[in-house]
């Protein structure tokens, strides 16, 4: 009995490397568009195998191709969500950047305001041009961020993470912002 399950088990484990062997490079490709990050691609290709070897042989899944495909694109927009929520967290728009009515007040605040305008002009302008864009067309011009991806050519996840940096360049820079 010993023996016939020992041999089980090493069919299984044969069986799952095939798998591995086979879907690794397709996994790595697609993962790595998906989430333009060799580093996150990885850890995600990790996380699938992890995933299909847990449920091994004793699932019945016809394709393993097609199961592990779903299961990446599943864990993108897991991740993509997450990352999403982080950065709402953290985020400030741009109309709670405090800047005083040029139009009334003292002429030392209508100084102040340029001056923090001119700060904020200056920040966006040493970030780069995506990042730039991004930031901009998220926190001025209400753009969704699945609109911006598309308009951009890029992922939701980097979009995401160009406003983070756009809103951690400007609070580095001294430019304050009210809270919600």
């Amino acid at each position: 009995m010993r023996d016939l399950q020992h041999t089980a088990g090493s069919v299984a484990r044969q069986r799952m490397a095939d798998v591995f062997r086979g879907l690794d490079a397709p996994l790595r490709a697609f993962l790595t568009q998906q989430t333009r990050s060799m580093d996150d691609a990885e850890d995600l290709v990790q996380e699938i195998f992890l995933r299909l070897w847990r449920m091994g042989a004793a699932t019945e899944i016809r394709s393993f191709k097609a199961f592990a495909f779903k299961m990446a694109c599943n864990l993108v927009k897991d991740r993509s969500r997450r990352t999403h929520t982080r950065m709402m967290r953290q985020a400030v728009p741009a109309g709670d950047i405090q800047l005083s009515d040029m139009g009334e007040g003292e002429p030392s605040s209508v100084v102040q305001s340029m001056q923090m305008l001119g700060m904020v002009s200056e920040t966006l302008a040493k970030l780069r041009p995506s990042t730039r864009e991004a930031f901009v067309l998220y926190r001025m011009e209400a753009c969704s961020q699945a609109q911006i991806a598309a308009h951009l050519g890029i992922s939701v996840s980097m979009v995401e993470k160009h406003v983070s940096q756009a809103t951690a360049a400007l609070r580095n820079a001294g430019v304050e912002f009210s809270e919600r």
